[in-house]
């Protein structure tokens, strides 16, 4: 049903979205700390469940670009908007379906 590859799309770009701002909230959260030449070679994890959150390390040397890391967070904050506005519209098109068959 296209209504549930719309809702499974809204719910990819809403992921897509949070990480991306967790991302750059990381860095801008970073941006006062000094380097720390052991955090170069961890992995950071998950809070909800301890797994791995990237298959990278965590380069924690390069300086914090901090208008680009506002930047990322305005988009990140966009694509949750239309990531969240593609689930109502699937919404609505699957009540109007089971409100037709009905």
């Amino acid at each position: 049903m296209a209504s549930l590859d719309l809702m499974s799309a809204g719910l990819n770009s809403v992921r897509q979205g949070q990480y991306r701002a967790n991302t750059a909230a990381a860095e801008i959260a970073r941006m006062g700390v000094q380097p720390d030449p052991a955090a170069s070679q961890a992995i950071p994890l998950q809070p909800a469940n301890g797994q791995p959150a990237a298959t990278t390390a965590v380069d924690s040397n390069r300086p914090v670009n901090l208008v680009a890391s506002l930047v990322e967070l305005q988009l990140s904050q966009r694509e949750v908007e239309a990531g969240a506005s593609m689930i109502d519209t699937a919404d609505e098109v699957l009540g109007t379906l089971l409100d037709v068959t009905a």
